[in-house]
């Protein structure tokens, strides 16, 4: 279980909403979020992209590391 804070939560339900929503190589691996679809989840979700977006461009490039640790 994680504890999200209050003032985190519009980010983290943004970020799961995009969970479909990655740009892929053509090797298929993971290169970043679809920004213009990120965007639209966001607004989908209520929340401020302005507030969202730098939030948001964290928890990606925490998932990158992970997806690139996995495939090592």
């Amino acid at each position: 279980m994680y504890l999200v804070l209050e003032e985190n939560w519009d980010a983290v339900r943004t970020f799961c909403a995009c969970a479909t929503q990655w740009r892929l190589a053509p090797s298929g691996r993971r290169i970043g979020l679809d920004y213009a679809a990120a965007q639209a989840a966001a607004s989908g979700q209520g929340a401020d992209w302005r507030e969202v977006f730098p939030q948001l461009v964290m928890m990606e490039a925490e998932a990158l590391s992970r997806f690139a640790a996995t495939r090592a």
